[in-house]
């Protein structure tokens, strides 16, 4: 926590602190940097000092110490050398008398000293649109955008050469090429372009299409005709000819269909040989009919299952298809075998995508992730999404359970992965019996070292679950078995109940102290006006030690003490030779007094004690004062002395602050602040004795 100071703070030695000084936003005045000659070790981000070797101030920067420069361009901060990077476009420049002289000169180094606040403009050439402005030391980005305008370019009247070139677009880069190099099948529609040299050498020949084998009609056109040409070409009739053929009688089918060279139908022969005569229903796997002559077939299906041989729709198609891709797990990618022996592929030390994995095809042990236990069937699978960490991890497809046993056996591993039955093992689910080695039934009796299993069912019942006592004189216990049975035993109450004691009455009482009296009981005294607690001696007898003096040697008058140690007591009578006081010298030390301890005092003519407690409230009360002031301000604490200690807190944070404090009198201090508190400070006085 900072210390907030309200007021100047004049110091005329160093000040070494431990943490912040919050001056409050007030002048720092005739402060001296840090003199050294070499830069301070373990230096933290922020830190200054001034070099008296080089006579120059640094500053630690987190990584190394800075010059700061000192504002003089005509001394310091000169150009002397320029370079440019043709690869990533900065010119950099390097500056004189600096302790990292390159500086790039991109708009990253820039001394307001040199160059202002000037504007600078950007403008464009030809073929070129947009401009902007912006000032030397802007506060934000300004944003140039610069347009190609082929308009503003001078029109080319020339006639075009092969050395001409075109701006082109090569996959994002800007090229050149000659026209030239630009072939003609690049542009659509030239593949195969007429030249003059491939046209025919009359110069409007006529063409001539004539009608070949089969085919009618047919015409021509010349070369360089003025209007379109239709020229028609028919198929020739032939073969058959038209009509309807085939039988609609049953069993009868379409035996042969005839063409000739062109692809033309010329016969068609019916015949039975070969028909469909019959189809039978029922079978899954077949087709069912219906209607008498025209046979209507309809597909019997069924749902898909492995190993079926019935029809399917393609409903069914679809659900089985999409069940089996549902056991696919997701997103898993199968990429092939590997071989676990010798790493093939290679996978050890590899971070494939999430979801790959490889079957194990040869078993072996090398480390993927830590594991080495590879069985041929193993699943090596890498996961880095949803697992913590990315690494392999291994489906065990390898575990294996065997073995044999019978109906009604409990099964009972025989190895790491074999299980058998026994005869001697077997359970009843219908009754809900165990059977072992024919020894343990239910209801039957279990033989065990200390007993067997029907003594064990008697010590149970006959277990105490609760005990009960009645009667007053005569009293009976009862306790309850876990069967329901009961034991009893009676007995007689001779213990005699007493009450508290009276002067009438037998009882019991209550000792006053339970300190065993060591000192003998004297006899009985008749004396009166002396009352004493009863105790108990070492007998456990009731006694009263009475104190006592010779009654020969009788006081009859006391003085008070004048010697020093003994004052302060007043007695009375005041007449005779005895004299009384308080011994102080010979009390017992209190080392440690706590606030609950009294003191004696005098009180206007009455003798009264008062707590530690309540004398220390009262003189800090006596010798203390505190006020709450919000600005400059005169208090009067009403002391009578200049011997004050005073001190000031902000009363909403609790933070010491300082202000000008001025003692002006015995009674009165005056509190001044640089500026008027932000909150109310609470202002505490205290008096030095």
């Amino acid at each position: 926590m900072a210390i907030p100071f309200l007021t100047g703070l004049d110091v005329q030695g160093n000040i070494d602190v431990q943490g912040n000084i919050n001056l409050n936003k007030k002048e720092l005045q005739n402060a001296v940097i840090q003199n050294l000659a070499t830069a301070p070790g373990s230096p933290l981000a922020g830190q200054i000092y001034f070099n008296t070797t080089d006579d120059k101030l640094y500053f630690y920067d987190g990584a190394t110490w800075q010059e700061l420069p000192d504002g003089n361009t005509t001394a310091n901060d000169f150009l002397t050398a320029l370079s440019f990077n043709t690869g990533t476009g900065v010119l950099t420049g390097t500056v004189s008398n600096q302790t990292n002289p390159t500086v790039d000169l991109d708009g990253r180094y820039a001394l307001s000293s040199s160059i202002g606040n000037g504007t600078l403009t950007m403008a464009t050439t030809a073929g070129l649109d947009g401009s902007a402005t912006f000032t030397a030391n802007q506060a934000g980005n300004t944003t140039f955008t610069v347009g190609l305008d082929l308009s503003e370019l001078a029109d080319m009247t020339q006639t075009m050469l092969g050395t001409d070139e075109f701006i082109v677009l090569d996959s994002s880069v800007q090229k050149r090429k000659q026209a030239s190099e630009i072939g003609n099948s690049i542009f659509n529609n030239t593949a195969g372009y007429i030249t003059s040299a491939s046209l025919p050498t009359v110069s409007n020949a006529v063409i001539t299409i004539a009608a070949g084998t089969n085919l009618t009609g047919g015409g021509n056109f010349s070369l360089n005709q003025a209007s379109a040409e239709t020229i028609t070409v028919n198929m020739g009739t032939g073969g058959v000819g038209a009509g309807i053929y085939g039988s609609v009688s049953d069993s009868v089918k379409v035996d042969t269909i005839s063409v000739d060279a062109y692809g033309r139908v010329t016969a068609i022969a019916t015949g039975a040989t070969g028909q469909v005569n019959t189809v039978v229903s029922g079978n899954p796997s077949t087709l069912g009919h219906s209607g008498t002559i025209n046979k209507t077939l309809t597909p019997i299906t069924g749902a898909v299952t492995n190993g079926s041989a019935a029809l399917a729709t393609g409903d069914q198609i679809y659900d089985f298809v999409t069940a089996q891709i549902a056991n696919v797990p997701s997103g898993l990618s199968f990429e092939g075998n590997w071989n676990a022996s010798t790493d093939t592929p290679s996978l050890a030390g590899t971070t494939p995508a999430n979801g790959v994995f490889y079957i194990v095809s040869v078993a072996g042990s090398t480390s993927l992730s830590g594991i080495t236990d590879w069985k041929v069937g193993d699943w090596a699978v890498y996961v880095s999404d949803g697992a913590g960490t990315d690494a392999w991890q291994k489906v065990d497809n390898t575990s294996t359970l065997s073995g044999a046993g019978a109906a009604g056996q409990v099964s009972f591993w025989t190895g790491t992965a074999n299980v058998a039955g026994d005869a001697g093992l077997t359970y009843d689910s219908s009754l809900n019996n165990l059977a072992v080695g024919n020894k343990i039934t239910a209801g039957g009796i279990m033989i065990a070292p200390g007993g067997n299993s029907g003594e064990w069912n008697t010590a149970y019942d006959n277990s105490i679950t609760a005990l009960n006592v009645a009667g007053t004189t005569t009293k009976t216990l009862t306790a309850t078995q876990q069967d329901g049975g009961t034991l009893t035993t009676s007995w007689t109450d001779n213990n005699t109940e007493y009450v508290m004691m009276t002067a009438t009455a037998l009882g019991l009482g209550k000792l006053e102290d339970n300190t065993t009296q060591t000192v003998a009981a004297n006899s009985v005294s008749a004396t009166a006006g002396k009352t004493y607690g009863i105790q108990k001696n070492s007998s456990n007898q009731l006694v009263v030690n009475v104190p006592w003096t010779d009654s020969q040697n009788l006081v009859t008058s006391v003085d008070e003490s004048t010697a020093n140690s003994l004052k302060g007591i007043s007695v009375n009578p005041t007449t005779g030779n005895v004299k009384v006081g308080l011994d102080i010298n010979g009390l017992t030390a209190l080392t440690a007094p706590v606030g609950a301890d009294t003191l004696p005092i005098y009180d206007a003519g009455t003798n009264k004690k008062v707590s530690v407690t309540s004398l220390a409230a009262v003189v800090q009360d006596i010798n203390s004062y505190e006020v709450t002031i919000t600005d400059t301000a005169t208090i009067t604490h009403g002391l009578g002395s200049k011997n004050v200690i005073i001190q000031l807190y902000d009363v909403s944070t609790g933070e010491t602050v300082y202000a000008d404090v001025v003692r002006a009198s015995n009674t009165t201090a005056t509190i001044t602040f640089a500026a008027t508190p932000s909150n109310s400070i609470k202002v505490m006085v205290m008096k030095i004795v």
